[in-house]
């Protein structure tokens, strides 16, 4: 009985509960919810790698546009650490050549899209290549350093090398490989590391680098400076070299002969060569430079004819410009740069005013780029030409002639260009004129109060810089400074400078450190230190030198 009554019980207890339950809504809801599906595996991830062959030195790294550099010590196979997905673009370089021995290393098959499979076929051949190099002449300052570079991106250089300090003549070597099918690099001097103490300008010839499966010897870099007086009455070239640090001058040999009468005369920027306007043979005697010792040697061809009466050059790029006064024109002529010799253009002469005396020409790369001619022999003008940077051909500026002073014999620029001045030696008033030059389209605008009454003799001469004028007098040279606002000339204190007998005309190194004057009636030349921030003269020990008979012009290199 009372395990009945319990059991009674029980079952009234769950009754309760099922009908708690029910009243809370607690019946049965369906399925439970079901776990969430496991993440889908990790994408696959592929290797890029390849082959290594021929290398024996140490410091290769290669690189492949992600990841770090790998290093390579062996030839074998080689694989980069890092796994990249499919599609990821790569493109494998070498980071850094081996060295100990040096070699070149290239790479073949080099850049692709991993497309789901591991990169085993890129290749890597090392060899030793071939060494570029040369030799140095003439250094005496210090702080020269040469580039191998190629032109990069908007025409500007980037270097392929690491710079190499020159220290001493002699051989040098750059620390550099090349592989032997190099095209477009150079080697250059880089700015601001031309030599300085003394301050020298040194020049690079056989500089552009073409390699046939043989190292490179030839770069020449010449240091040395020279200077070359025409003697217009021995018909003959006297040679010197210039003391980078005091201006002296050293003659090189006896003088070489030239045509009839040699007056004007001109050198390439590139130290290579030397051409003398001969006045009574009526053309041009072409030389070539010895690098090292500055002796002349006439070029193959030479003498090349010119116009009635060649009496002034002038060179801008590889063309040379000559003034006819006999003729009323201007001859041009190509320059071979492997040889010297002259071609002329076609057209080779453009019509000029009377008597052309004097030619001017830019300083450096310009655009667009003029030509001026002072026309002597009875227009008083100046002619004025855009020349066309790659064919040499000359196209007169609008509004050319323009008038000039009495008897414009000599031409000179100031202030980079923005003026340019004439020496009007008039036998009653000599003058100097002064012009506006539009960079724009060449026209010539007279300055204010030009021409001024100022004492000329013969030929005038600004500095590297176009801060100074300097002008013959008789026996000596006065000074002048250009404001380089309005171009008004202004005298500087110490001048004039006593030359010598008949100072014929004036001459500016290229460094801007020394100033020459050609004494006509002296038979000598006058040398003078150039102080760049007053435009003083001081005279150089040992001037004046000799030159031989009439010297008329020099030519400094």
């Amino acid at each position: 009985m009372k395990s009945r009554i319990r059991n009674m019980a029980r079952c009234g207890a769950a009754t309760a509960v099922l009908a708690a339950l029910t009243a809370c809504g607690g019946g049965d809801s369906g399925p439970a919810t079901p776990p969430p599906p496991p993440p889908p595996p990790p994408p696959a991830t592929y290797t890029v790698g390849g082959t290594v062959t021929g290398l024996t030195g140490s410091g290769l790294f290669l690189g492949a546009g992600f990841g770090n550099a790998l290093p390579v010590s062996a030839a074998g196979a080689f694989t980069f650490g890092t796994r990249v997905l499919s599609g990821t673009t790569y493109s494998v370089f070498v980071a850094a050549q081996p060295s100990s021995p040096t070699q070149y290393c290239s790479v073949a098959n080099a850049s692709g899209i991993v497309a789901a499979a591991n990169v085993t076929n890129v290749s890597v051949a090392c060899g030793n290549g071939y060494t570029v190099g040369g030799t140095v002449s003439g250094l005496v300052g210090s702080g020269l350093v040469l580039q191998i570079s190629a032109p990069g991106y908007g025409g500007y250089p980037y270097n392929v090398s690491p710079p190499l300090q020159i220290n001493s003549n002699g051989p040098f070597t750059f620390d550099f490989v090349s592989p032997g099918n190099t095209s477009g690099m150079f080697v250059r001097i880089g700015h601001g590391h031309q030599p300085a103490s003394p301050t020298q300008l040194c020049v690079i010839n056989n500089g552009q680098i073409s390699i046939q499966a043989a190292n490179v010897t030839d770069i020449a870099v010449v240091c040395s400076q020279f200077s070359y007086v025409a003697n217009a009455g021995d018909n003959t070239v006297s040679a010197y070299t210039v003391d980078a640090t005091t201006g002296a001058l050293a003659a090189v040999g006896p003088p070489v002969a030239t045509g009839t009468s040699p007056h004007a005369i001109v050198g390439t920027q590139d130290k290579k060569y030397v051409f003398v306007g001969n006045e009574g043979s009526n053309d041009i005697s072409a030389f070539a430079v010895n690098s090292a010792s500055g002796a002349l040697t006439a070029v193959p061809g030479s003498p090349f004819a010119a116009g009635t009466d060649p009496k002034a050059l002038a060179l801008y790029g590889t063309y040379l410009y000559v003034a006819n006064a006999g003729s009323d024109t201007v001859s041009a002529f190509a320059v071979d740069t492997s040889s010297g010799s002259l071609t002329p253009l076609s057209p080779a002469t453009f019509a000029t005013g009377k008597g052309p005396s004097s030619i001017v020409v830019p300083s450096g790369p310009a655009f667009p780029a003029f030509i001026y001619v002072t026309n002597n022999g009875g227009s008083n003008n100046i002619s004025a030409f855009s020349v066309d940077p790659q064919t040499g051909i000359l196209t007169p500026v609008a509004g050319s002639p323009f008038p000039a002073g009495a008897n414009p014999l000599s031409l000179a620029r100031g202030a980079t260009g923005k003026f340019l001045f004439t020496a009007n030696p008039d036998a009653t008033n000599s003058s100097i004129s002064g012009f506006n030059v539009d960079t724009n389209s060449g026209a010539l605008t007279p300055l204010s109060g030009s021409p001024f009454p100022l004492a000329v003799s013969h030929y005038i001469a600004s500095d590297r810089t176009g801060a100074y004028l300097y002008v013959t007098a008789g026996t000596g040279v006065v000074g002048y400074g250009i404001d380089g606002t309005t171009g008004m000339l202004s005298p500087l204190p110490g001048f004039p400078v006593v030359t010598g007998t008949d100072a014929y005309s004036v001459t500016l190194d290229p460094t801007n450190q020394f100033l020459y004057v050609a004494n006509d009636g002296a038979a000598n030349v006058a040398g003078f230190k150039l102080d760049a921030s007053t435009g003083g003269l001081t005279p150089i020990t040992g001037s004046p030198f000799a030159a031989g008979n009439l010297p008329d012009f020099l030519a400094t290199l």
